[in-house]
């Protein structure tokens, strides 16, 4: 039988989310934990693969077991295993053609910047102390919703077979003091919002004179601005059909 969770996590601390020998990763930590609870070995499948350091509010995960789950009761027993840094909700039972990773229909991604030094939000932002026009930005971010090839902000060695995605929102906002780039795509090439962040950055501070149209239509790599850190991004949310 197949079930459906979400998994909330800061990934401070971990390698990112899949699987690997030389790092802890939000993968090993919630099969440690759901084997531990069903005794069963257990394989986690996620709807992204989020890079080291990126955290998640919402990120979407299946897993199939033989037996049935009391979903309530093994929801409070991983979360009880789970280091304080990793949770999961909405664990529930799914069809067995539900895939978190291609049914996923879109997923959002909000990135955290902060003009001034923000000690309580250390490893949550991305403190920016060059001098940016930040209307200009908003006014780049614009050009990024439609469907565009990102060749340009998709870090080599992906593996990705094409680098089109379909951007429907890409804004800037406030909060409070924090600016806040919020992205939703249909899918999404390797570390392309930190590109993205990074590159707007770039345009704002005036470090290039590309816009992000011209960078679009190169498809060269060579030209994206630098690559923001993982510390603000956060898998805000993952879009399905038909599950919460």
């Amino acid at each position: 039988m197949r079930y459906f969770f979400r998994v909330e996590y800061d990934g401070t601390g971990y390698g990112g989310w899949q699987r690997q020998h030389n790092a802890p990763s939000i993968q090993a930590a919630l099969e440690k934990a759901f084997e531990t609870v069903t005794r069963v070995p257990c394989r986690i499948t996620g709807a992204g693969r989020t890079d080291a350091g990126v955290h998640a509010r919402a990120q979407g995960a299946h897993l199939d077991l033989d037996a049935k789950l009391d979903t309530r009761e093994s929801e409070l027993s991983v979360n009880s295993l789970l280091p304080p840094d990793i949770a999961v909700y909405h664990l529930q039972p799914a069809d067995e053609t539900f895939h978190a990773r291609y049914s996923a229909l879109s997923r959002r991604y909000r990135y955290f910047m902060c003009p001034r030094k923000r000690p309580l939000l250390f490893k949550r932002v991305w403190m920016v102390f060059y001098e940016v026009d930040w209307k200009l930005v908003e006014e780049e971010s614009a050009v990024l919703i439609g469907t565009h090839d990102f060749s340009t902000f998709c870090a080599t060695g992906s593996g990705t077979r094409h680098a089109r995605c379909t951007v429907t929102r890409a804004e800037l906002s406030n909060e409070g003091d924090l600016k806040v780039f919020t992205i939703e795509a249909n899918r999404f090439v390797y570390t392309m919002v930190r590109s993205l962040i990074g590159t707007l950055i770039d345009i704002g501070r005036g470090h290039s004179t590309d816009s992000i149209a011209d960078l679009l239509a190169s498809r060269d790599r060579k030209r994206a601005g630098m690559t923001a850190p993982a510390c603000g991004l956060v898998l805000d949310n993952v879009y399905y059909g038909g599950v919460d």
